[in-house]
């Protein structure tokens, strides 16, 4: 014990812990020098400053997280009226020896440090060169695919009446296209998502992607439910949280089983806060002094498959980490990027022979019913 203190101290990232109601039960000395004047002395609640305070209101979300963010951000209000200061922080699961979740360890840095700001710097520079090297690939291998693609049209017109011909022309179109997929993903994976924010009609979205996986997957049950009182509106990129959207549903889709009717299940609904709380919390945790308290969108889509394995679960989201036969393992790390650009968070319930639940929460930056 008393060199595990020793280890926490000479920790060189801050170290906060909190227990299942959101009191400080622990923290060392480079936390205090980080937080500042955000500093919650041990034995005080994160609740009561959650409010303005977006580093603690994400330490209290995580309490009802059931899956954990690897690596998130949040802003911290300046001392005494300076500049806010970004920190970047993991975290990880306090668990008694029942293995019952008993609160929430913060592992976090200053990201205005001069030394992150050169980690930074240097892994900014490697995911640039990363991005050139695949577009450069990317165009090396597109020119022969299309090639290839040509002449597959080509050899098609000559042997219209040859059929093991065609059938083999069908396949080499089909593994080409499979090819041109890879690379899409892979480009979509390198580049930093840049939003292209306009206000969309949530409400037609899920409803037109709903439809649209019905028809690529007649023999499996889709259902929408929308929870709200009226048309949805948000300020999101279209086209990329579209995409994210479609990739969950149709993961939630080939995810059900073939033995049985496959349900996909997806609902929609509003509320003023990150994560619902208990009601004598909600007052409490989420009024802001003078300002309104902010919309965010709550999405589940939920199917009634084998759900996923505990030894799987944390590495659904690694890059290029796949169980599909044929699949690229990039579908879910853009999801999570795009869901991250949108300062939303994208949370997992699954359990064996049940299904498996995506959950994600955004903001909607205006009005829920413009």
């Amino acid at each position: 014990m008393k060199l595990e203190k020793e280890i926490l101290r000479c920790f060189r990232a801050g170290v906060i812990v909190i227990d299942m109601s959101g009191t400080v039960i622990y923290r060392n000395e480079i936390a205090k020098k980080i937080l500042g004047n955000n500093l919650v002395d041990i034995g005080g609640s994160l609740r009561s400053s959650s409010s303005e305070n977006a580093f603690h209101r994400s330490l209290l979300e995580s309490l009802e997280l059931k899956y954990l963010p690897a690596r998130m951000e949040s802003i911290l209000p300046g001392r005494e009226g300076g500049t806010r200061r970004m920190i970047g922080f993991t975290l990880s699961e306090l668990k008694d020896g029942r293995n019952n979740r008993t609160g929430i360890c913060a592992f976090f840095k200053d990201l205005t440090h001069v030394e992150m700001a050169e980690e930074n710097k240097d892994l900014d520079t490697r995911l640039r060169l990363l991005g050139q090297m695949a577009a450069g690939l990317a165009h090396e291998i597109r020119n022969p695919i299309t090639s290839i693609s040509v002449h597959c049209g080509l050899l098609r017109m000559r042997c219209q009446e040859d059929t093991q011909i065609a059938s083999s022309l069908s396949h080499i179109e089909s593994e080409t296209g499979k090819v041109e997929s890879i690379i899409r993903e892979c480009l979509n994976f390198v580049r930093p998502p840049v939003l292209n924010l306009s206000t969309v009609s949530m409400t037609q979205m899920l409803e037109r992607l709903v439809a649209d996986t019905g028809k690529l997957y007649p023999k499996i049950s889709f259902s929408l439910r929308m929870e709200t009182t009226g048309p949805v509106h948000g300020e999101v990129d279209e086209i990329m949280f579209e995409q994210a959207l479609r990739n969950i549903i149709v993961n939630a889709a080939q995810a059900c089983p073939p033995d049985r009717e496959g349900k996909v299940a997806v609902a929609a609904r509003l509320s003023k806060g990150f994560w619902d709380l208990d009601p004598a919390d909600k007052e409490q945790s989420l009024q802001t002094g003078a300002g309104e308290r902010e919309y965010f969108l709550l999405i589940s889509i939920k199917d009634n498959g084998v759900g996923i394995p505990e030894n799987v679960k944390d590495k659904i989201f690694v890059p290029f980490f796949t169980t599909k036969k044929g699949g690229t393992g990039i579908g879910l790390s853009i999801v999570q990027k795009i869901i991250n650009a949108h300062r939303g968070v994208l949370d997992i319930v699954s359990e064996p022979e049940k299904g498996t639940e995506f959950i994600i929460k955004i903001p909607l930056r205006s009005s829920p019913n413009a």
